[in-house]
């Protein structure tokens, strides 16, 4: 065990010497001797004491004397340059004095081994001084480790800095200075101990309620409490109050109150915990490797979007999930639509998160290869907010795939600080700078509407939200350079994408994957779907099919037997694809959109529902025009004259009879028919006309003469 010059220890159970805090002033080996020296608190001159060296290592192995600790003064811990010219020469006289002293090998040898050593008292009388100035010198040298600062002047300890002073009669305090002479500043009062504790009372009633409140106005209000007799005294006696000033008011709490409990008091505890607190470490110390936890959260970003089927409609701000790898800051999954908050939302962020991004991008026309978006794993853990995850759904369906769900308390925020701040960089490096951002409402009265500017669609703001996080996965982050030395090992530069692959090659991450049906089946929302002979259908006007067999034998049954529902899973962020479970024990079968409904292929959900919601407003909004009205008055007319007609023909005598010949008469009616129209062309042949032409005219004159026959022959039976 080693025993160092100037070591400090904690000396227990050594005979000869009281168990006390010692600084080892030196180690004769030649002896067996160690000098100690006593460091006390008060101001008293001690004398260094010896001890067989052998003892108090004995002690130190038994674990009776331990090494310990010495706080130097914060006035010696200074750098040559920084000592003012007055102290270091003040230093280096006393220094002088002890020089000759403390540079002799036999110095320490006399002190501790003669009652009265003769060498300090001839330098003392060499040098014209007091033997117990050398003492008080030679102790202040050894307390404070032996080195020539210690002997500079130790000016903390004069007046009473820090110690109350008593009140007397006279007034303490620097007056109040005036430019005007003439004008009388009021004397004042000391303050006393009762109205220290008034304040105390004031403060604790008026300004200690959660909330920040100005020190005036406690002041004020504790005035009205306290000394309200003094101040109605004085205004009928026309003097002024003997109450304590503004200025003490303040003076005093910042005194008698902690500066810490003073903040913590005056906001509420979540303010304090999200904003004020001491922060206790970094948001990354309880977590290790990659997939160790991932941050859920949303936000409404500051852009207004419009309808990809009308851009003159607009929609409002679209909401934008993001999930976070606390560790290497890789925005693993995104999610944007129109949706609020809720778990319904969350669930597409999630299947997002676990899935491949190269379909993913390929939808918004952006093609990307798995290696710059290689996320499609599922965490450790989650930390979420309860605004998504405040009912029993998430644990049902998520836990068993993440294994632990962490909900954040309410409005701690600060606790998803990796997200919280992606979504601060999303909005100033993009979102800011589009058409109809409401600039994080950051605008003045008079500044235009951002709505009138909105110009993009959904779809086009998800386009723009990719490129933005592809380019955040690649960006620099130094403080991922300390949380790793695999980056600094393999030349690496420090960003997410670099600090996640280099992790995933090596092995060291905490992420699982899953199949995507299974993903989809635990996370997407559940509709019901209906099978008809059109195919499996969503909402009125959506068809879907798939490559199963059996299907076209169900269409038919559909069609004879009628529709049956299905339980199907529907993807928000794309209309083209549905899971359908199409027997009870089976699972999920993915479904296409028919070409019969290629109007809603690659849409998002909100694109479906604008849609529908415009069928509804059209149907409520048809109204019948003037034309229509006109028609329906000419049919009114028309049946009401056909019936007048109807009434002048001769009544007939049974029902029958009606019902009888049909045939006849309709031939009648064909024949009739072509003869008027005949008819209405026929003109007298001339003398240039065609033997063919005379033919013909013959032959029409013929028929009619013998339709004329065969109705007088009717009319007889």
């Amino acid at each position: 065990m080693q025993v160092e010059r100037n070591s400090v220890w904690q000396v227990t159970g050594i005979d000869g010497i009281r168990d006390d805090t010692y600084r080892v002033l030196e180690h004769d080996a030649n002896n067996d001797l160690l000098i100690l020296f006593r460091l006390h608190d008060g101001n008293g001159l001690e004398k260094p004491v010896p001890v067989e060296f052998s003892i108090f290592l004995e002690s130190a192995k038994c674990g009776k004397s331990k090494k310990s600790g010495y706080s130097i003064p914060f006035y010696q811990l200074v750098s040559e340059e920084d000592i003012s010219p007055a102290h270091r020469d003040k230093r280096n006289k006393r220094f002088e004095l002890i020089h000759d002293l403390v540079s002799n090998p036999e110095f320490l040898h006399d002190v501790v081994l003669s009652q009265r050593s003769k060498i300090v008292a001839s330098h003392a009388k060499g040098r014209g001084v007091y033997v117990q100035k050398i003492y008080r010198l030679l102790n202040q040298f050894w307390r404070y480790g032996q080195e020539i600062n210690a002997l500079l002047p130790a000016y903390k300890h004069c007046g009473g800095l820090g110690k109350p002073r008593l009140s007397g009669k006279a007034k303490r305090g620097a007056p109040i200075q005036l430019s005007t002479p003439s004008m009388v500043v009021p004397l004042g009062m000391n303050t006393t101990e009762e109205d220290k504790a008034k304040f105390l009372l004031g403060m604790k009633k008026y300004g200690l309620k959660g909330k920040k409140v100005s020190l005036s106005r406690a002041y004020e209000q504790m005035l009205k409490e306290f000394y309200a007799d003094e101040l109605q005294a004085a205004e009928k006696e026309n003097r002024d109050p003997e109450i304590p000033s503004l200025r003490s008011f303040r003076y005093w709490i910042k005194k008698l109150i902690p500066e810490a409990e003073l903040i913590r008091k005056q906001t509420t505890a979540g303010d304090f915990n999200r904003n004020r607190r001491g922060l206790r470490g970094a948001a990354t110390d309880h977590t290790e490797v990659p997939g160790s936890c991932f941050e859920l959260d949303a936000t409404v970003i500051d852009v207004h979007i419009v309808s990809e089927f009308n851009r003159n409609h607009v929609l409002g701000r679209p909401t934008v999930y993001c999930l976070v790898d606390k560790e290497s800051r890789m925005i693993v999954g995104l999610h944007v639509s129109m949706e609020y908050a809720s778990w319904r939302a969350g669930r597409q962020a999630l299947v997002n998160s676990f899935t491949s991004k190269k379909a993913y991008c390929a939808r918004f026309g952006i093609e990307i290869e798995e290696s710059e978006w290689p996320c499609h794993h599922i965490p450790q853990r989650l930390l979420c907010d309860r605004g998504e995850f405040i009912c029993n759904k998430p644990e049902e369906l998520a836990v068993p795939l993440i294994g632990h769900l962490s909900i954040a308390p309410p409005y701690r925020a600060d606790l998803k600080g990796i997200v919280e701040q992606r979504f601060q960089i999303l909005n100033e490096k993009l979102v800011h700078e589009l058409m109809g951002t409401t600039r994080g409402r950051h605008y003045i009265r008079g500044d235009r509407d951002p709505r009138l500017d909105a110009t993009l669609t959904l779809s086009e703001v998800t386009k723009l939200l990719i490129d933005q996080v592809l380019e955040h996965n690649s960006s620099i982050f130094d403080g991922l350079a300390g949380q790793t030395p695999l980056l600094v090992e393999s030349g690496l530069p420090p960003t997410p994408l670099n600090y996640w692959n280099i992790h995933l090659k090596r092995h060291r991450h905490a992420l699982n994957k899953a199949d995507e049906a299974e993903i989809r089946a635990r996370l997407l929302p559940v509709e019901l779907v209906s099978m008809t002979s059109k195919g499996i259908r969503l909402n009125d006007d959506m068809y879907y099919e798939c490559d199963r067999a059996e299907v076209e034998d169900w269409k038919v049954i559909a069609r004879s037997n009628g529709s049956w529902k299905l339980e199907a899973r529907i993807d928000q962020d794309n209309a083209s694809f549905i899971y359908v479970r199409l027997r009870p024990s089976e699972g999920f079968t993915r479904c296409t959109l028919m070409s019969r409904s290629s109007n809603f292929d690659e849409r998002h959900i909100a694109d479906v529902l604008y849609f529908e919601d415009w069928k509804k407003v059209a149907k409520k909004g048809f109204k019948p025009t003037s034309k229509s009205i006109e028609r329906h008055n000419r049919r009114k007319t028309i049946i009401a004259n056909a019936t007048e007609e109807l009434k002048k023909e001769p009544a007939l005598k049974t029902k029958t009879e009606k019902k009888f010949g049909i045939k006849e008469h309709r031939r009648e009616a064909i024949m009739e028919a072509r003869i008027a129209s005949d008819d209405s062309s026929y003109t007298e042949p001339s003398e240039n006309q065609s033997s063919v032409d005379r033919l013909t005219a013959d032959k029409s004159n013929k028929a009619v003469s013998l339709l004329k026959r065969v109705r007088s022959s009717n009319n007889e039976t």
